[in-house]
């Protein structure tokens, strides 16, 4: 009988996930600055330098000198399709994790398109490696996110494929990543590991 691995959901913020990659997260980054002036485009903006980090780790000899972007149109599982908060609450919704993926030589950043910044969008689920570079299941942890939230994977990081919530049909992301794209190399650019039904589990908490 498979043991089942619960993953309670929490609020990403830049400490939680700093040891899985960085996220881009407006608002907690402005609240840092405290009282400081709007510097950038003439006094009508604030810029925050940095705030996530890309990674190119593959070999020089594999030419890879520039990310490029795709574009993800992602589409909530039925049974997501509502409304969900950090808030703790009587209705949890639990959702199957059947497969993890990483990238081994390159960081993966995911910007939402087109959600309210408030809302809950998405959530990932993130793990790190073992020793034998499988995923340690110890460090799973989930977060949900919000639609003015990016998160960069870092590379090497194991995660979920996306998973987007919410009432809406789909939610759009610009996604960059460096990638070789050599069909005879497909392990250079993603390793997949699957699991059984209702092995990882996924907790949220619905309106």
């Amino acid at each position: 009988m498979v043991k089942t691995v619960l993953i309670p959901s929490q609020p990403l913020s830049l400490d939680q996930f700093k040891n899985y990659g960085s996220i881009i997260s407006p608002d907690e980054e402005v609240s840092k600055l405290g009282d400081q002036t709007k510097g950038a485009n003439q006094g009508t903006a604030i810029k925050v330098l940095k705030v996530s980090q890309n990674q190119n780790l593959f070999p020089d000899d594999c030419g890879i000198k520039a990310s490029h972007w795709n574009l993800f149109r992602s589409f909530p599982r039925p049974h997501l399709q509502r409304a969900f908060t950090e808030s703790p609450t009587n209705t949890i919704v639990e959702h199957s994790i059947s497969v993890l993926e990483k990238h081994p030589y390159s960081s993966q950043t995911f910007v939402p398109m087109g959600r309210a910044a408030k809302a809950i969008a998405y959530i990932v689920v993130v793990a790190l490696s073992n020793e034998q570079g499988e995923p340690d299941l110890s460090t799973l942890r989930s977060f949900t996110c919000k639609g003015t939230q990016a998160v960069t994977y870092g590379a090497g990081v194991w995660h979920a494929p996306m998973i987007v919530v919410g009432p809406e049909e789909y939610l759009d992301f610009s996604v960059a990543i460096y990638e070789l794209g050599d069909s005879t190399k497909p392990e250079m650019d993603l390793v997949e590991r699957f699991y059984s039904s209702n092995e990882l589990v996924v907790t949220l908490n619905a309106v």
